[in-house]
């Protein structure tokens, strides 16, 4: 199987990449990002890109691919709504329908999250846009899904860019294993959300929404 990542530079975008390069079904590992990752695998190849609006110029470099797990996103937080929707939709949208020529049977997984709002209608700036977002990659493709994670642990040496994120997760440490054990409609980590991801690229399922329990049972690990 090859899989390309988008976000991997990320928390959880570092976790789908090193549960890709641990699956023994996993070949190749495409990255795609405005600069290149300090990860050296045989299995890894980076594509550095500047313009997240057109990907035309590395379409040849994305042909070939059997899923592709979207986690580049930004926080509602300090940014303005123009600002927020361009990261959140126009940037997904314009790989999607790149991919979506040139890889029609691709599996695509759009990274979400817990409260986004399907019905586009609610009065959550936030989630009415990645609610779109949802809708726009399950509509254009047939094996399209969302994940809905809520809080997310680091199961890597990795840590997440976002300071206020990061200061949570650090704190909440000690007591992660019984978050997760407790709380599993709300709580899951990035080694389930990575192999939530290659599940559904191997096998699929319906609904195409996975809420956060549903990412915590859609494990079937298939490590080298």
């Amino acid at each position: 199987m090859k899989v390309v990542v988008f976000g991997a530079s990320g928390l959880i975008g570092d976790g789908i990449v090193q549960e890709s390069l641990r699956a023994a079904d996993v070949t190749t590992v495409v990255t795609v990002g405005r600069s290149p990752l300090n990860v050296e695998h045989p299995k890894l190849r980076h594509i550095v890109h500047d313009n997240f609006l057109d990907f035309t110029a590395i379409s040849g470099d994305l042909a070939g691919l059997d899923a592709c797990f979207w986690a580049l996103g930004t926080s509602a937080v300090g940014i303005s709504p123009q600002d927020y929707e361009r990261i959140t939709y126009d940037y997904t949208l314009a790989a999607a329908r790149t991919l979506a020529t040139i890889n029609p049977d691709l599996t695509f997984v759009y990274l979400s999250g817990l409260g986004t709002d399907s019905s586009e209608q609610g009065r959550t700036r936030w989630a009415r846009v990645k609610g779109r977002t949802e809708n726009a990659i399950i509509a254009t493709f047939p094996n399209g899904y969302a994940l809905r994670p809520g809080f997310v642990q680091p199961a890597h040496a990795m840590r997440s860019k976002t300071r206020w994120y990061r200061w949570t997760t650090t704190a909440a440490a000690p007591i992660a294993p019984l978050l997760l054990r407790l709380l599993p409609a709300y709580a899951t980590s990035t080694r389930q959300i990575g192999q939530a991801a290659l599940n559904l690229a191997r096998h699929g399922q319906s609904p195409h929404i996975l809420e956060n329990r549903d990412i915590n049972t859609a494990v079937t690990p298939h490590h080298a």
